[in-house]
C-alpha cells in the first residue's frame, strides 16, 4: 500500500499575470478606489486605457505617481 503524500495539502489556482515585468519606473499611473484603499492599482503609461476602465469600474480616477 503507498502512503497519500497530498494529506493536508490545500490545491492552489495559479493564474499568470496579464503582462510581464516592469521596473518600477514605468509604472507611472495609479488609481484608488474610494474608501478601498487596498484595491489600487497601479498602471504603465502604455496600460492608460485599462487604468481608465478600471477607475471607471469602481468609481475611482486614474492619477500620475510623481
Amino acid at each position: 500500500m503507498t502512503e497519500n503524500n497530498d494529506a493536508g495539502v490545500v490545491p492552489t489556482n495559479r493564474v499568470a499575470p496579464k503582462r510581464g515585468r516592469v521596473t518600477m519606473s514605468e509604472l507611472t499611473l495609479i488609481v484608488r478606489p474610494p474608501g478601498r484603499p487596498a484595491d489600487f492599482r497601479v498602471y504603465t503609461d502604455g496600460e492608460a486605457a485599462e487604468a481608465q476602465a478600471y477607475a471607471h469600474e469602481v468609481g475611482g480616477r486614474v492619477d500620475h505617481l510623481s
